[in-house]
């Protein structure tokens, strides 16, 4: 969630059926509003989130991917959407808005623009079937719901023109129904969570990115010892090399030399580049585990600093947090394997000490909860502000690192 004003931003990823990326929903409150309200994003009308949202710029938020926000009968009518770009933005119905002939009327108004229609959380009545007619989408809210009544719903709201959207799919089971019941969009951190099989071993290429990773993110860690480690990984070395090159397109002589390559960019961005490169290998896996790796790195990291505590220390939490998924094993023998510290140990499989606290802000401000957990020092405009920039951080790396 980052904030501008009073105004409190968080996102949360839409993937698709092969798991890539389709946009982010962006959520939104007042940061007077209280901790317990997490939905309050979606009873505050959008023309204020709008403000901010131009404030911030787009980029800073989600990068190049399409944003979703909800929208209130009268932004629609007031026709607040014409201050957006069709091709950035989708605009989510509320629940709450009726199919009055202005709102219809504004609807199509605004896919006569280009602007993609989604129906949140709906459910079919006399009063809103009519904006079945004018939508592209259809959001449906799988929590606590059987498979039964998901595929109920599919068959109900499913048309040739119209997709389906699942939210708050948590479970590796239920993106499984909703995927066969015809869903083509998800939403929920279903990804986050490990496919454990009983009698599966981990697969042992994985293991050894997994040693790297923690050697290059050694506190003692320096120039030569990351180059020596780099340089057994081949592809890494390689990609790592092009990316020192891309960086100084303006020299004469291009790097040819990874320790010098390696120098220029810095350990901090090599160990970027390569938590990412390496995050991305498993081609089972959504790359957004990995930009999800990165904001939780970099947040904690900033709220290390802030702390005047091992700002290094906490990027490590923040990063080693989405292990559990990316290698279908537990965090308690993931970090058995690893040999860490006692208190790197203890916040990643209990979220207890003081990096404990600083990842259970990173993991809450996903949801869209900037006031809760046991992080008080900071208070809800700090760590709002460590988001905002966490995101713009991970973009940043994320864009540098393309076509490498």
């Amino acid at each position: 969630m980052t904030h501008t004003g009073s105004i409190l931003f968080a996102r949360q990823p839409i993937l698709d059926l092969d798991l890539k990326i389709a946009g982010y929903e962006l959520l939104f409150r007042s940061s007077e509003a209280s901790s317990s309200d997490a939905q309050s994003a979606e009873s505050m009308t959008a023309d204020v989130a709008t403000r901010a949202m131009l404030d911030i710029g787009l980029d800073t938020l989600i990068g190049p991917s399409r944003a979703w926000i909800n929208c209130s009968r009268d932004f629609l009518v007031q026709r607040t959407f014409q201050a957006l770009s069709p091709e950035r933005i989708v605009l989510e119905v509320l629940e709450s808005v009726k199919a009055e002939p202005e709102v219809l009327d504004a609807i199509l108004e605004a896919r006569a623009q280009g602007f993609t229609i989604a129906l949140d959380d709906f459910e079919v009545s006399h009063e809103n079937a009519a904006l079945l007619d004018v939508s592209d989408y259809v959001k449906v809210d799988c929590f606590n719901k059987s498979p039964a009544q998901i595929e109920r719903e599919a068959r109900t709201l499913a048309a040739p023109s119209r997709g389906l959207l699942a939210e708050k799919v948590e479970t590796r089971e239920i993106f499984e129904v909703c995927r066969e019941a015809g869903f083509t969009l998800f939403q929920g951190y279903f990804f986050t969570r490990p496919s454990l099989v009983h009698g599966t071993a981990m697969q042992s290429n994985r293991v050894q990115i997994l040693r790297l990773l923690a050697e290059l993110h050694h506190p003692d860690a320096t120039v030569q010892s990351v180059t020596e480690l780099v340089q057994s990984d081949v592809t890494l070395a390689y990609r790592l090399m092009r990316q020192a090159n891309s960086a100084r397109t303006g020299r004469a002589v291009k790097f040819e030399n990874l320790r010098d390559a390696i120098s220029m960019l810095g350990l901090d961005r090599v160990r970027a580049c390569a938590a990412l490169l390496m995050l991305g290998t498993a081609a089972d896996k959504p790359s957004e585990l990995a930009t999800l790796a990165l904001v939780r790195a970099r947040y904690c990291q900033l709220v290390g600093e802030a702390l005047h505590e091992d700002a290094h220390k906490y990027f490590v939490v923040g990063l080693f947090s989405v292990l559990e998924a990316y290698l279908d094993d537990t965090m308690d023998h993931i970090t058995g394997l690893l040999s860490l510290d006692r208190d790197l140990t203890e916040a990643l499989v209990r979220r207890s000490g003081k990096l404990g606290d600083a990842l259970d802000s990173a993991l809450k401000s996903e949801l869209a909860d900037f006031d809760g957990g046991a992080l008080s020092s900071l208070d809800t405009a700090e760590r709002a502000q460590c988001y905002l920039s966490a995101l713009s951080w991970a973009n940043q790396t994320q864009a540098s690192m393309q076509g490498l």
